[in-house]
């Protein structure tokens, strides 16, 4: 019998897409009997969900706060849900004392996409326990502080400081030291654990995953046609500033005239606005579309109408988004600390960082996107390679 504890865990949701969700399946594929222990507010289909896989044997347990608790909590802007997703721990903790004894369930998995920060008591519960996976640990160099407006510098400061605080943090160690196994999404999550942690850690090779299945690349690719005269560009996400799309504005603001472009960005968020205001600024060729409009399969229609693909993350940590257009045999352009090392192939475009500026990194980003457009204009036959 097993428990898993998924505070996120929904189909086509969330920017690391379905993380708790595919550990559910994972989960329901090697066990005759599995409890999934999650709050509605966050997964409100969950139940009609597993109906509708076909997954009867996963039993849901909905576990939500009183609704004045609930709405104090959601009223808080960006803490509110970190602040939630910490207490409903201790939330669950309190359902399973009347319902479970101890030690009831052969594997205990909490699932949760940060969930490093975050303690977990279904140790008490399990004969074992795993953390599948914790991510969260990735850092910027403060050199590029100036990539961030100030309120959003402040909040990466303010983010660090919490990375650290959370080790400190007697449930959280607790959590890391009763846990069997870690799986951790990246390198820069295990090398920020304690050392005792990092023994048992191990850096997922399949984290992020992807399956043609899932898009329609055969119908994109019979109806999208590139143009050599006009490198577009695209980057999809949530937008959050330390994703980077400010860096790529600010470069394409620095490109000669004859460079002719068009950028995509899809997606929204807080930064949604700071971005629309540079490009009104800068008089910049930019097109934003809204992902509500956009399912998941269809961003095939994108990747392979786009050149290049933009992903200079400024936490070091990989994402769903590079590795999707990857599959679609896009040209990927990051940065060195991106955390994408083992996707890049030669045709990619990787900003070295090492002991340059903010400023010189922008003009290094101008420098190769003229250059890819010059070269695709010269060579329209590179089109075909990059789209195969």
């Amino acid at each position: 019998m097993t428990a898993i504890s998924a505070f996120a865990c929904s189909e086509n949701r969330g920017s690391e897409h379905e993380l708790g969700w595919k550990c559910l399946k994972e989960l329901a594929a090697n066990s005759s009997e599995v409890h999934l222990f999650t709050i509605s507010r966050v997964n409100p289909d969950i139940a009609e969900q597993i109906k509708r896989n076909n997954l009867s044997h996963i039993q849901v347990h909905l576990i939500d706060f009183p609704f004045r608790l609930d709405r104090l909590l959601t009223s808080i802007p960006g803490a509110g849900y970190q602040a939630m997703a910490y207490l409903w721990e201790f939330l669950l903790f309190i359902h399973m004392w009347t319902r479970f004894e101890a030690g009831q369930f052969d594997l205990g998995v909490k699932s949760t996409y940060g969930s490093y920060r975050w303690p977990s008591f279904l140790w008490y519960y399990s004969k074992e326990l795993h953390l599948d996976p914790i991510s969260g640990g990735g850092r910027f160099p403060f050199r590029f502080r100036s990539f961030f407006s100030p309120k959003a510098c402040r909040k990466e400061v303010f983010r660090q400081i919490m990375q650290r605080a959370a080790l400190f943090d007697p449930f959280v160690l607790l959590t890391l030291a009763k846990a069997r196994k870690l799986h951790a999404g990246n390198a820069a999550t295990k090398k920020i654990m304690p050392q005792f942690a990092q023994r048992k850690c191990v850096v997922k090779s399949d984290f992020l995953h992807v399956e043609a299945k899932d898009f329609s690349i055969g119908e994109a690719r019979q109806n999208c046609q590139l143009d050599a005269s006009v490198l577009r560009i695209f980057q999809t996400g949530k937008l959050l500033e330390w994703k980077g799309v400010m860096i790529i504005l600010r470069a394409l603001a620095k490109l000669p005239e004859r460079v002719q472009y068009e950028y995509t960005v899809m997606g929204d968020g807080p930064a949604l606005e700071l971005y629309r205001d540079f490009v009104a600024a800068h008089g910049l060729n930019v097109r934003f579309v809204d992902p509500t409009d956009v399912p998941r399969r269809d961003l095939s229609f994108y990747f392979l109408a786009n050149d290049l693909f933009t992903f200079p993350t400024l936490h070091g940590e990989s994402g769903y988004a590079p590795v999707e257009a990857k599959l679609h045999g896009m040209r990927l352009l990051t940065l060195d600390f991106s955390g994408l090392e083992d996707i890049l192939t030669d045709e990619d475009i990787c900003i070295s960082t090492e002991g340059k500026s903010a400023e010189e990194v922008v003009t290094d980003i101008t420098e190769q996107i003229a250059q890819l457009h010059h070269l695709l204009k010269s060579h329209p036959e590179s089109l075909a390679s990059s789209a195969g």
